[in-house]
């Protein structure tokens, strides 16, 4: 692993780092946690706000010209997840809000499966600031 990386990265992609890995991990601990409670609240708010700050972090993440991947405007394909966080979290707290724990479910297991994983994956690809860490080069 070649965390040494870590000192030459502009501060919005260490800002995107930092609060993806926290959303990650604390995501993925909510999901197995009992429903419902004044901790599961607590820790939901906490992760709506880490989801929102790595999505808009990742609106100043810019420069994939040259790298393979198709821009428009130096957005790549997958700032496509920016769309689906900022519309996601505010949907599943309109729809706990209304009493509605399906729908909020369905978001909430939605955006981790689409906004962390999926968009996780992406991330090792070669040449992304993941692949470096974790494969060298």
């Amino acid at each position: 692993m070649n965390f040494e990386i870590l000192d030459r990265l502009p501060i919005e992609i260490l800002i995107h780092l930092f609060t993806a890995l926290a959303a990650f991990f604390l995501g993925g601990y909510q999901l197995f946690r009992k429903k419902g409670t004044k901790h599961h609240k607590q820790i939901g708010w906490l992760w709506f706000a880490l989801m929102t700050i790595t999505a808009v972090s990742a609106i100043f993440i810019r420069g994939f010209e040259g790298t393979g991947m198709p821009t428009l405007f130096g957005f790549s394909p997958i700032h496509l997840f920016v769309v689906l966080t900022l519309y996601s979290v505010p949907k599943a707290i309109f729809e706990i809000k209304r009493g509605n724990v399906e729908a909020h479910a369905k978001s909430v297991k939605g955006l981790y499966m689409g906004g962390m994983v999926i968009a996780g994956l992406f991330t090792f690809l070669p040449g992304r600031t993941m692949w470096y860490i974790f494969f060298g080069g």
